[in-house]
């Protein structure tokens, strides 16, 4: 009997645990800094996006800091001739670091470029394609 009345107080429980966690699963994935390509004026330029616990954390690719706009949630648009010279991880991906000034910590997160972002442009006298 003693069973049967815990089932009874579980089930619901389970039930909106399960919902809630449901809820949740893609807000916390929405929350990934993430980088893009977009266009600003004659050039193209890398815009890096994401979320902060505060707004007065710094935002920093190596020793560097960045100019974001924004507060909790912010983004920095940069030129890729600025975007060239930072450090790129193995995979094609920035380590952005969050460093809260208030907490004293720090969060650093890997962010996947989009293809070819920083690379090089290289000009090709010929292309050769041919049939296997």
């Amino acid at each position: 009997m003693a069973i049967h009345d815990l089932r009874r107080f579980i089930v619901p429980f389970a039930g909106l645990f399960c919902a809630l966690t449901m809820v949740a699963a893609p807000a916390q994935g929405a929350r990934a800094m993430r980088a893009r390509l977009v266009q600003c004026g004659p050039e193209s330029c890398l815009r890096l996006s994401g979320y902060r616990p505060s707004a007065t954390a710094v935002v920093r690719i190596g020793a560097r800091a960045l100019a974001v706009d924004g507060g909790r949630k912010w983004q920095a648009t940069v030129p890729l001739t600025v975007a060239r010279t930072w450090p790129i991880a193995r995979g094609y991906a920035l380590r952005v670091v969050v460093a809260d000034p208030d907490t004293l910590t720090e969060r650093s997160e890997r962010v996947l470029l989009p293809p070819g972002a920083l690379g090089s442009r290289n000009e090709i006298a010929s292309l050769v394609v041919s049939a296997r």
